[in-house]
């Protein structure tokens, strides 16, 4: 009986001493890191924290803990509420794996957690898409050091190379092999195993040969980079004309190739056409004795020229603009001529411009041109300043704007500042000056102070684009004596004279009456 009660009291001892211990150990127990995000390629921020540590203890934190990576990222005091405040940290150029990130703490009770962050491979390409036989560079980080560096274009090995001390690589590259059009995935591996994708977009293309011909010639048509598997349409500027093989379609990787001959046309430039039904390339064949011209867009007074060969010799070619002839010229010996001639006041927009050797109608070339469609800047005014009092025959004034196809100006004065047709009072168009001063018969009628005109300006170029309003100005025209002149002054005249005879016989006769 007094053993069991022994054994009893040793029971109780046992447990409450236990309790002690454990209590003071419960922060360290509690204590936690959080590291966000876990995982990421080089270059990724992330942020360390924790909570539950001993109030302040000063602490260190250790990122790559146990490697020759190994550098201290953060320190400081644990707050009082046992937190670690939050860091910040950029992950370096080093190899790829899982690294540990230690937070430790020293006091009368020191702590340690750790968490780990997974460094992931990367791979950025220089061009996310191109043509095939373009060459692509491919740079990588986050591999394995000093390790071999396979490169897939699809599953197609294609290039390799090799990761320095710090698991990177910039000596990547590879020629980007017959593929269909669309994207295609990039993958780099090292010897590990670990890798990235990238993704490149196969664009279309054609070559043709030759370049130059006449009608007849042969021409062979080759394409890579359109839909895999396709009937293709091949067109001469807007021809359709017969292939070789009759029927050209696309292989497995998306190329074709067919010939075709060089179909009756004007001499000139034309495009070849290749089409899959959705992508398109086109590439230019130059039919001998054309014509071209140097400009296609300007402004006017801009100078182009038409130049061209093969036309008849002595024949006298003309070159018009809208219809309109702007110059001619004679064709020399080997049939080539140049017209030069400034492009005409014209609307902006497209124009036709033809070049015409009358002694053979084939021989006729047709360009567009473009007129610049700029609008000159806004003419700030300048007379009359704001509110103030005018003549009826008032001056206004402001500023020169400048514009390659030179300016003309429209003058508007209203009784309102929203310038409707029925409140404009005076409108002048085409002033070839900035300034312009109203005419007696234009002259305006008085008005109050608190009801004044409104007047604003607007810039035209010789290509009919038209500048925004000038902000408007308002100002006032006070009553002023008409001009006299004419039978209204010497009506005037008469009156007053009469007046001073009447006023004098009445002065005459108040004085003899005293």
């Amino acid at each position: 009986m007094k053993s069991n009660q022994i054994f009893r009291t040793l029971a109780i001892a046992i447990i409450l001493a236990l309790l002690v211990i454990a209590i003071p150990a419960t922060p360290a127990l509690a204590a936690t890191v959080t590291i966000s995000p876990s995982s990421g390629p080089v270059g990724t921020t992330i942020t360390i924290s924790g909570t539950g540590f001993t109030a302040t203890n000063t602490y260190q934190i250790t990122f790559a803990y146990g490697t020759t990576f190994s550098r201290i990222i953060g320190s400081g005091t644990v707050g009082a509420g046992g937190d670690i405040l939050s860091t910040s940290f950029v992950i370096p150029e080093i190899p790829g794996g899982v690294y540990t990130i230690r937070v430790e703490t020293f006091g009368t009770t020191s702590e340690s957690r750790t968490g780990t962050f997974t460094i992931t491979s990367k791979i950025d390409l220089d061009k996310s898409s191109g043509y095939v036989g373009d060459e692509v560079t491919v740079d990588g980080n986050g591999f394995a050091a000093n390790s071999d560096i396979t490169i897939y274009f699809v599953n197609e090995e294609v290039g390799t190379a090799d990761t320095d001390a710090n698991g990177s690589f910039t000596d990547g590259a590879f020629l980007v092999p017959e593929s269909y059009n669309g994207s295609h995935t990039v993958k780099a591996q090292d010897s590990y195993g670990n890798f990235d994708t990238d993704s490149f977009s196969t664009k279309q293309s054609i070559t043709i040969t030759p370049t130059t011909g006449a009608a007849g010639d042969m021409v062979t048509v080759s394409g890579t980079g359109f839909k895999a598997k396709k009937a293709i349409t091949i067109t001469f500027d807007v021809l359709a004309v017969t292939t070789t093989p009759l029927s050209v379609t696309t292989d497995d990787y998306g190329s074709l190739s067919g010939s075709f001959p060089v179909p009756v046309i004007v001499n000139g430039t034309y495009a070849v056409k290749v089409t899959d039904g959705t992508n398109k390339a086109s590439a230019n064949f130059t039919v001998m004795a054309g014509a071209s011209i140097d400009k296609t867009t300007g402004n006017v007074g801009t100078e182009a020229t038409v130049s061209g060969t093969g036309f008849a010799v002595g024949a006298t070619v003309t070159v018009t603009y809208d219809g309109d002839e702007v110059a001619i010229a004679t064709p020399d010996s080997n049939g080539a001529f140049k017209a030069t001639f400034k492009i005409p006041a014209s609307e902006h927009g497209a124009h036709t411009i033809v070049a015409t050797d009358p002694t053979n109608p084939a021989n006729t070339r047709t360009f567009t041109f473009t007129m610049e469609s700029d609008s000159p800047p806004i003419p700030p005014p300048l007379l009359p300043q704001e509110g103030i009092k005018a003549e009826t025959e008032a001056y206004f004034d402001w500023v020169d704007v400048d514009d390659p196809s030179g300016v003309t100006y429209t003058l508007q004065i209203a009784a309102d500042d929203k310038f409707t047709e029925a409140s404009i009072v005076l409108k002048k168009e085409g002033l070839i000056e900035s300034e312009y001063t109203i005419t007696e018969e234009e002259k305006l009628e008085s008005t109050k102070k608190e009801e004044p005109y409104y007047w604003r300006v607007q810039a035209i170029d010789g290509a009919s684009n038209q500048s925004e309003w000038s902000t408007p100005g308002s100002f006032y025209v006070g009553f002023q004596w008409p001009e006299l002149k004419g039978w209204l002054l010497y009506i005037l005249i008469g009156i007053g004279a009469i007046a001073v005879l009447f006023l004098g016989f009445w002065l005459g006769r108040r004085t003899s009456y005293y």
